[in-house]
């Protein structure tokens, strides 16, 4: 067996590893809190296909400073059946920098992000699974601390989400229902240039997912956002609250 192929998740177990054991107090962590609003569109153009759409408002909590927009993303997706469905997209992403809710923002550099997706999806009972593989081909703008320069540079990164949803009040529609959501994704940056940080962050979350209409459902949850820095000994761990507004449209 080529040793090799496994070494990527060996790392992001290393890097896990790292944010639990004893030495976590040797490395630079930075806590900082967050709430993130989301609209998530789904459109479906027929059985088979439909167009998603997600804007995404990320700010501190400390002085109410923006972190990140996703200005959109946007993707296609089509079932293959069997809980199957692939997808490819697009995402225009803006950063801001320095990631510190006490300084004002200096510079925002703006990212090029294609991806592409696929889904599995089951039911184990009333429990609901669903594994998502995700790769990213990122498109950087170059920048200093204090401003924008020239160019683009190139940055993989692959991404694994296993999700868990559960119903907790059941009605004939969606209107009044109410899930418990549950999710740990992982991230590792994928590149020549990444030397110390392949293990990118991890993300675990849980919240409450209420039908409001047939359309529309609000869900509100929690989620601990775990980053390394490309230094490899700092890292961000970040408490953050999270609402998204879910929109589904039918469209034939």
């Amino acid at each position: 067996m080529n040793r090799y192929k496994y070494r990527p998740l060996i790392w992001a177990a290393l890097g896990m590893a790292g944010f639990t054991s004893p030495a976590i107090g040797q490395k630079q962590v930075t806590k900082q809190s967050q709430y993130w609003i989301r609209y998530y569109g789904k459109y479906k153009l027929s059985d088979d296909w439909g167009v998603n759409l997600e804007v995404e408002d990320r700010r501190y909590f400390k002085n109410n400073r923006q972190s990140n927009w996703f200005l959109p993303r946007v993707a296609v997706e089509r079932k293959l059946g069997s809980g199957w469905a692939v997808g490819a997209g697009f995402t225009y992403y803006l950063a801001s920098s320095p990631q510190d809710p006490e300084q004002e923002t200096v510079v925002t550099a703006p990212e090029l992000r294609p991806h592409q997706y696929f889904t599995s999806t089951q039911k184990l009972g009333k429990l609901g699974v669903q594994h998502r593989f995700q790769m990213e081909e990122r498109w950087i703008h170059n920048s200093t601390s204090t401003e924008l320069t020239s160019g683009y540079h190139f940055q993989g990164r692959a991404r694994y989400r296993f999700q868990l949803s559960y119903p907790l009040v059941e009605t004939k529609s969606t209107v009044g229902s109410l899930k418990a959501v549950a999710f740990d994704e992982i991230l590792l940056n994928l590149g020549h240039n990444i030397v110390n940080n392949t293990f990118d962050q991890n993300r675990i979350y849980a919240g409450l997912n209420y039908g409001i209409s047939k359309s529309f459902q609000a869900e509100l949850g929690y989620m601990n956002w775990f980053q390394q820095r490309s230094s490899g000994n700092q890292y961000y761990n970040r408490d953050i609250l999270r609402f998204t507004l879910y929109h589904t449209l039918k469209l034939y």
